[in-house]
């Protein structure tokens, strides 16, 4: 697999608390990596040090083939960042914003600038100043930030933080044309778990500093659960049914379908129980798994505070 980023055995300590601890994964150009995790579990620090913002305790990390080590300029001209709450200067406008920071790329010009407005969509707005703009703007003017040196890989931290629906999904849709048309690789930190499941193409969970689960989403949520969704025909002879297996657990009732949870039985023996009571089914169907479902299975919990 050609590799855009590689991380291995990523460490990191603060005084005598480890934040982050062999952390490891590699993505292939073009992949939207969710970087998942409740606060605190090193998320953060984990995009500081692949950014060079925050010094690692050990491990390695190559961008693009380039080891950040050995040549850390090389290595993060490959990459653009927007990490924490977008800051820019509020009495200029957004062109004006984008021009001064493309003065320190060389070969930016005026044109690349109102170029990379129109692709975030704030092209009617570049002559605006920015202290008018929206959360929802300065995240896609972070975005064009961002985008100034045609970087192969591109680290969102809480991209969504404060957006309004309308607003997530436009960012995501944004995130996902740019990985598809530029073969741009994403790194997204979120707390927005439903999103994450929809267009992300790979999932890395971290808790308490360590990697929990780590994988293609595709291969992670293509894992049935221990739950059935079940429509029985004689809704009050499979209640009696239920009460009678104690192996086969009531989750909830709603009207007529039935959702339960297996425990001790594989789907086979729970159909042939049925069949042996003589119950009818209309509808049967064993869950997958979600990634709301699994984080908190993994985690515990779940806080959606910033850290």
């Amino acid at each position: 697999m050609e590799t855009m980023i590689s991380v291995q055995n990523l460490r990191k300590t603060y005084k005598k608390e480890t934040a982050v601890e062999s952390v490891c994964f590699a993505l292939a150009p073009g992949s939207i990596m969710g970087l998942l995790g409740p606060n605190g579990a090193g998320k953060t620090t984990t995009l500081k040090m692949i950014t060079n913002l925050c010094a690692k305790d050990s491990g390695k990390i190559v961008i693009d083939h380039v080891s950040l080590d050995e040549d850390p300029g090389l290595a993060l001209s490959k990459v653009g960042a927007a990490l924490d709450t977008p800051s820019f200067y509020p009495e200029l406008t957004a062109r004006e914003n984008i021009t001064c920071f493309a003065h320190l790329y060389p070969n930016s010009s005026d044109g690349q600038v109102m170029e990379l407005l129109a692709y975030v969509g704030l092209a009617k707005q570049a002559d605006k100043k920015v202290k008018k703009f929206s959360l929802g703007m300065k995240q896609r003017l972070a975005l064009a930030r961002a985008m100034l040196s045609e970087p192969k890989l591109i680290i969102l931290d809480e991209p969504a933080n404060g957006l309004d629906p309308q607003g997530q999904i436009a960012l995501y849709r944004m995130v996902s044309d740019m990985a598809k048309e530029k073969n741009t690789t994403f790194i997204v930190s979120s707390h927005q778990l439903h999103d994450m499941e929809k267009f992300c193409t790979d999932i890395l969970i971290l808790d308490k500093g360590k990697s929990i689960l780590q994988g293609k989403t595709e291969d992670i949520l293509s894992e049935t659960t221990d739950i059935v969704d079940f429509v029985p025909e004689e809704t009050e002879a499979a209640a009696e049914f239920l009460s009678r297996h104690s192996e086969i657990r009531l989750i909830s009732r709603k009207g007529n379908q039935f959702t339960v949870r297996l425990e001790e039985i594989c789907l086979d023996e729970f159909i042939k129980k049925l069949v042996a009571s003589h119950l009818h089914i209309r509808y049967l169907a064993m869950r997958k798994n979600s990634l709301q479902d699994l984080f908190l299975k993994l985690t515990g919990g779940f806080e959606s505070c910033a850290h």
